[in-house]
């Protein structure tokens, strides 16, 4: 099953995919994507060695470019076993990451995303997706089965997951909400400007996630993840 795993920037993403991906490999091979090109600290919430960046592995960026209608044959020799960060069921792999002034945008990034998870072949692919939608533009999830919306409590990540929402019904895709950073009376009003529905996981802020964000450590399972099993398993 392929995961993609999507909201505004600060709502929680890369926490959410690290508890989920963490929950999930307790029994299952599990593969996350470092899909944001501006994210450098996904391997640490996940307790993992930071892996080598796949745009650098096929010769950086200007290979790439000069491949863009071709990025099957590049990605071929690509050993994802081989070449993804390990702990038991649990392994990563980080597509590419925005260095240097200048360098261009995160386009062909996006793209050699989208073929990468075409071909992928385990339990479960969770996809920690830049922020916004721009992925949706360039097509990023027509190889996904399940979208999750994380929401925060902001009118912005409100607005957005709705419109991910419809765009995931015009696709055909599963997708659930999981409202995240909340307390009780701030979690109703989030939910009566969605579709409840569609609501499946509802983590409140919890100190010891907080922390463990602030300094870059590991993250522990949490209670609510497993909600989000029982739905997407």
């Amino acid at each position: 099953m392929k995961i993609s795993i999507c909201g505004k920037g600060g709502c929680g993403k890369s926490t959410v995919t690290a508890l989920l991906a963490k929950e999930l490999s307790k029994n299952k091979k599990v593969l996350v994507i470092d899909g944001d090109e501006s994210n450098i600290s996904l391997h640490r919430l996940l307790g993992l060695e930071k892996p080598k960046d796949i745009i650098d592995i096929i010769g950086g960026r200007k290979v790439l470019k000069k491949n863009m209608n071709n990025i099957s044959e590049i990605l071929k020799d690509i050993d994802v076993d081989s070449i993804a960060s390990k702990d038991g069921n649990l392994m990563l792999i980080s597509v590419g990451k925005i260095r240097d002034f200048g360098e261009g945008c995160a386009c062909p990034m996006g793209v050699l995303l989208k073929e990468l998870i075409k071909n992928l072949d385990y339990d479960y692919v969770l996809i920690d997706t830049e922020a916004g939608i721009e992925h949706f533009g360039r097509g990023v999830e027509e190889n996904v089965d399940v979208i999750l919306v994380v929401i925060d409590p902001t009118y912005e990540s409100i607005r957005l997951a709705n419109e991910i929402e419809r765009m995931a019904k015009n696709m055909g895709k599963k997708v659930y909400f999981i409202i995240n950073k909340v307390d009780d009376n701030i979690k109703d009003m989030i939910m009566d400007k969605i579709n409840k529905d569609r609501v499946i996981a509802i983590i409140p802020n919890k100190r010891e996630i907080l922390e463990k964000g602030l300094l870059g450590e590991s993250l522990d399972s949490i209670e609510e993840i497993k909600d989000i099993v029982k739905t997407i398993s």
